[in-house]
């Protein structure tokens, strides 16, 4: 038993010791030497340092050697950021995986650039600016009333601006920011030629569309022509709203950008859905059939459309648009299809009954609807033709003929 014991105290030890280890282990710290110098590889000194890694930070002041000491998790990301009176860094120096080392970060003069931007009528507002390093925004924002952008404090260098604004050529320009400079713009207002061509894609080749509304903005609209075009001059720059309406057409509107080249832009243009419905039979007698036919906006046989008499769904077109439709009862009846959700126009039939005496209105040859057969008259109504005597048939006739006849041949005998 005492055996046991001991043997289960030496591996709780072991355990214990073991994570220990792991503990120490895990917060192992390394000391990074960071050394902080300008670009002529002066050494800085006083300059705060700010150090962050995950869950921890710490701060640090460079010595007349311009290198500070800290102590950082090892393995760990680490950034630093400097800060000096008379020098900055534009980003922080970044620690992939701290390590003891000595780390060099450059700092650099401390300068700014004011920005007049004008044309000929004097300062330019609102102009957007951007300055930018080694393909990085580094400052953003837009001129003062008075045409003037400051860009605050800037790490010395080369740098790139660009300055723009709808209605204006845009300036993009390489600088030298050293120390606090001023530096002077120049903008030209400019327009250029804008084509829209307008086109029904329903066609093959597309057709172009004439007559259409063309709206560019808030101030430039007009009429495309027999080609289907209609140009304007607009402001470079800019993003009018395209707008373009034909009645019968769906409407198409989408931003439009204008750059500092002449612009064609093509729009497909297409007829608003729409089932029109016809009948070719105004009355029929009750029990005949009806023939309906539908067309597309575009004047297409509108095939699968279902058809619906008096409400109630009959059937359903077929390959040319057409479907035959049996009315049975007298009175006048309602038809209509559907195809996508797209209603089309009502037609009215009247029914008569047969025997009312009324005659339906002839049925085109190409319907499908079926001829009732004649119902024999109870009494046969003789007809009346012009030149002989009423009520006297042709058989009649030949037989008083034959009659006369036979009385001659006697008196002659």
């Amino acid at each position: 038993m005492t055996r046991i014991v001991t043997t289960l105290c030496v591996v709780l030890v072991l355990s214990l010791v073991a994570s220990g280890a792991s503990v120490a282990q895990s917060s192992e710290t390394v000391t990074v030497t960071v050394a902080v110098h300008d670009q002529a590889d002066n050494p800085i000194s006083n300059a705060e340092l700010d150090v962050e890694w995950e869950d921890g930070s710490t701060t640090a002041t460079t010595a007349s050697n311009g290198k500070a000491f800290v102590d950082v998790p090892a393995g760990a990301e680490v950034t630093i950021s400097v800060s000096h009176p008379r020098y900055v860094r534009n980003s922080p120096y970044t620690i992939s995986s701290a390590s003891e080392r000595e780390v060099e970060v450059d700092v650099f003069r401390k300068s700014t650039v004011r920005l007049e931007v004008s044309d000929d009528d004097g300062s330019v507002a609102d102009a957007r600016v951007l300055i930018e390093r080694g393909g990085l925004d580094v400052v953003t924002g837009t001129t003062n009333q008075n045409g003037v952008f400051e860009s605050g404090v800037l790490q010395a260098g080369r740098y790139s601006i660009t300055i723009s604004k709808p209605g204006y050529y845009t300036r993009q320009k390489p600088l030298e920011i050293e120390g606090d400079i001023t530096n002077r713009v120049a903008m030209r207002r400019g327009s250029i030629s804008v084509t829209v061509r307008v086109v029904d894609s329903h066609f093959d080749p597309p057709r172009p569309v004439t007559n259409a509304g063309v709206e560019l903005g808030d101030t430039v609209s007009g009429r495309t022509d027999v080609g289907g075009n209609f140009s304007a001059t607009l402001p470079v720059n800019t993003e009018p709203t395209l707008r373009v309406t034909k009645d019968g057409y769906r409407t198409v509107e989408r931003d439009l950008e204008v750059g500092e080249e002449p612009t064609s832009v093509s729009v497909q243009f297409s007829r608003t859905r729409s089932v029109t419905l016809e009948s070719t039979n105004e009355r029929v007698v009750a029990g005949e059939r009806v023939l309906l036919r539908a067309t597309d906006a575009y004047g297409d046989p509108a095939t699968v459309a279902t058809v619906y008499l008096d409400g109630e769904r009959v059937g359903t077109t077929d390959g040319e648009g057409e479907a035959a439709v049996r009315v049975r009862e007298p009175g006048t009846h309602t038809l209509y299809v559907t195809k996508d959700g797209v209603r089309s126009n009502e037609v009215t039939v009247e029914a008569i009954a047969a025997g009312d005496g009324a005659t339906a209105t002839p049925t085109d040859v190409h319907t499908l609807t079926e001829t009732p057969s004649a119902t024999p008259s109870a009494t046969p109504t003789p007809s009346e033709t012009a030149g002989t005597s009423p009520g006297f048939a042709p058989p009649l006739v030949v037989l008083a003929l034959l009659v006369l006849g036979g009385l001659a041949a006697r008196r002659r005998d």
